[in-house]
């Protein structure tokens, strides 16, 4: 009876053991991706630059920071650095960590924010899988380049908003590897106090 007894108890002990050994390499050894830091801001808007952002993207903000820091706005460059903006981060997958990692919310405006972000996580981001420990393997889109840009003024009315000098943007970009994602986007922006902001994108 007590060999039976020291028997299982050695089987339970070497299980314990084994068990704790798995757990750890499988979980204890992964360090997870070191989450997105802001390496850079624009005063009294809410643009920010990260650590994640890629070099185009970096490039676009810094230009973009020149001409709100300026005393008198140039609008239609402002509009066409915001509309480059959004395309870099919001097409580019391959930086996201996971599919609840929206790009280009911030340009979007306060009243479609909640149902872009569900729009995209049903669409575009539905099947990004997580990195969270950076050993994915997936093919995700990289936006490489814009290839041109097309502003033109227009009217908005739309619910609350009534806008004489919103602004339509047309948008064709490039990848840094051809998946079969979109190259077209047209965009809609409006004024949202002092910012212009996406309020529609087909």
């Amino acid at each position: 009876m007590k060999k039976i007894l020291i028997a299982t108890l050695i089987m339970v002990l070497i299980s314990g053991i084994g068990l704790s050994v798995f757990i750890y390499l499988e979980f204890g050894t992964k360090k997870k991706v070191s989450e997105a830091k802001v390496v850079d801001s624009i005063k009294g808007y809410e643009y920010k630059l990260s650590d994640k952002d890629t070099e185009i993207y970096k490039e676009n903000f810094l230009e973009l920071k020149k001409v709100l820091e300026k005393d008198e706005l140039d609008e239609e460059k402002y509009v066409t650095l915001i509309s480059k903006l959004f395309i870099i981060d919001f097409f580019t997958l391959d930086n996201k960590v996971t599919n609840k990692d929206i790009g280009g919310v911030e340009f979007v405006h306060k009243d479609a924010k909640e149902n872009f972000i569900l729009k995209a996580k049903d669409t575009l981001y539905k099947y990004i899988e997580s990195n969270i420990y950076g050993d994915r393997k997936q093919d995700l889109p990289e936006v490489s380049r814009i290839d041109n840009v097309k502003v033109e003024t227009m009217k908005v009315n739309y619910k609350d908003i009534n806008d004489e000098k919103a602004y339509k943007v047309v948008v064709n970009f490039s990848y840094k590897k051809d998946l079969g994602y979109t190259k077209q986007k047209l965009m809609i922006f409006v004024h949202e106090d002092k910012v212009l902001s996406l309020i529609e994108m087909k």
